[in-house]
């Protein structure tokens, strides 16, 4: 049987649909965007938060000043900033990063590809996970009598420590977005950030241990 014309030009139509589809597909997969915020999803003051998080550990340590009594039915929890296994913006020196189970997806307004948002997810997470292993061992070493001050006064040391580097991160981040092209100052500079100057006695095994408690 001999096909028309109109048979033919009716393929044509679905394998020139098709292609452009795939391409739309393999452009909108290659280039991670923020596009996914379309969606649903929680809105956090990243600020905020780890203000919170330092405010409530001085008023803590202001407490066992004034009273010389420490209240083991009080301690500053230990909180993840970025673990959270739904779809979140966290927003930090008014920049949106749109993250899920600790992993940055994108930051608004900003083109990055897969290896920038993997570098900016190393850095953040890697210092959430710091700031959360001192909060958790300083508050054990106040269960435990047989810690002395001087241990974990440098124990809380660190803890704002980490905190503080966090949020020197995330607001040199903040400064690279302040060009003609953002998104390349950010992707040129990220890789050239200096590891966190954090304490070295953490060490590989706390780190790995680290990991495992955060997933």
């Amino acid at each position: 049987m001999k096909k028309s014309p109109l048979f033919f030009l009716v393929l044509t139509l679905i394998s020139s649909l098709a292609i452009t589809s795939d391409k739309l597909f393999a452009q909108t997969a290659s280039t991670v965007n923020y596009t996914i915020a379309t969606v649903n999803f929680e809105s956090i003051n990243g600020d905020i938060l780890i203000e919170n998080l330092v405010n409530t550990r001085h008023e803590f340590n202001k407490n066992l000043t004034k009273y010389n009594k420490v209240n083991t039915t009080n301690l500053p929890k230990a909180e993840y900033i970025f673990n959270k296994e739904n779809l979140t913006t966290f927003t930090f020196e008014g920049l949106d990063f749109l993250m899920k189970d600790n992993q940055v997806l994108g930051i608004k307004g900003l083109n990055l590809s897969n290896e920038v948002l993997a570098q900016i997810t190393d850095k953040l997470i890697f210092l959430d996970r710091v700031q959360f292993y001192y909060a958790e061992k300083l508050n054990n070493e106040y269960l435990d009598p047989s810690d002395d001050v001087q241990t974990i006064k440098y124990t809380d040391r660190q803890f704002f420590l980490s905190l503080k580097i966090l949020s020197t991160t995330l607001k040199d981040i903040a400064a690279f977005t302040k060009t003609a092209n953002p998104s390349l100052a950010v992707a040129i500079n990220v890789s050239k950030m200096r590891e966190p100057n954090i304490d070295k006695s953490v060490g590989v095994q706390n780190i790995q241990s680290l990991v495992q408690l955060s997933k």
